[in-house]
């Protein structure tokens, strides 16, 4: 009895071994020359059946580390492997011609400029832009944050349906000031002002002497996908600029958006 167990043992963690080496040959298949990969030729390079493949897709698709075409149906890599180190390849051009949009609103503004887009209810600072003024920083490239307490995360929230919203909402919300928001229904006031305005700010409700100005930015499809952020220190914003800067990001969102393919008539 206990030989057979032993045995058993050795047979599931020989099983685990080779699925997690399956599972990395399948990201390594990504390169910048080659982004996206059906599972057909997965099976093929891998000398993998289909099935297996799929097998192990669905599980990389579920941890966030795949996303799949829907228009092709093939896949890519997920944002999990930006918060790991790893490179996105994700619309990469996109990202590239954004650049100098957020760099000339964290010139403008002295504040560091984000692409931001929400991954398994938090928000991942994609792409940041500092601009030509040292600064003091609280985010940076690949990093997640609660959505509850920060306006790049909140307007993105604010934009999905109401099953997502309500399951966000009824979680634990961590109180990280004494300004932070983590009343259900405070929230819910504020998401809906969210939608009005298609605007949010918040103001030390991460860190104490930061603020934070978000805007929504849309796919092909008119679906949020991501945000436009300017996240620093207040002292640095001065209100009477308030306007403007929602004014600004408004119109940088709406380039690209554009970039994404999105056009409002």
């Amino acid at each position: 009895m206990k030989r057979m167990l032993t045995l058993k043992h050795s047979l599931n963690e020989k099983y685990f071994v080779a699925s997690v080496k399956n599972a990395m040959r399948i990201l390594k298949l990504f390169t910048p020359r080659q982004y996206e990969f059906g599972i057909s030729e997965m099976a093929e390079k891998l000398k993998l059946s289909k099935s297996t493949v799929h097998r192990y897709v669905k599980e990389l698709v579920q941890e966030g580390f795949l996303v799949q075409n829907k228009s092709n149906s093939h896949y890519r890599l997920g944002f999990s492997n930006l918060a790991l180190g790893g490179i996105v390849q994700l619309n990469k051009e996109i990202y590239t011609d954004a650049i100098p949009i957020l760099t000339k609103l964290a010139n403008r503004f002295h504040l560091p400029a984000h692409i931001c887009v929400m991954e398994h209810n938090h928000v991942v600072y994609l792409l940041r832009e500092m601009g030509d003024q040292p600064v003091k920083l609280i985010t940076k490239s690949g990093r997640y944050n609660d959505l509850h307490c920060t306006a790049e995360g909140l307007v993105i929230l604010a934009h999905k349906n109401k099953d997502i919203i309500d399951n966000v909402l009824t979680q634990s919300l961590k109180k990280y000031t004494k300004y932070t928001m983590t009343d259900p229904e405070r929230l819910k006031q504020q998401i809906l002002q969210i939608q009005y305005d298609q605007y949010a700010i918040t103001k030390d409700m991460y860190a104490i002497g930061f603020v934070s100005f978000a805007v929504p930015i849309r796919d092909y499809t008119g679906e949020v996908v991501s945000s436009l952020a300017l996240i620093g220190e207040s002292k640095n914003a001065d209100k009477h600029q308030y306007d403007e800067i929602k004014k600004e990001l408004q119109s940088s969102a709406k380039k690209i958006s554009e970039l994404l393919g999105y056009y409002d008539n």
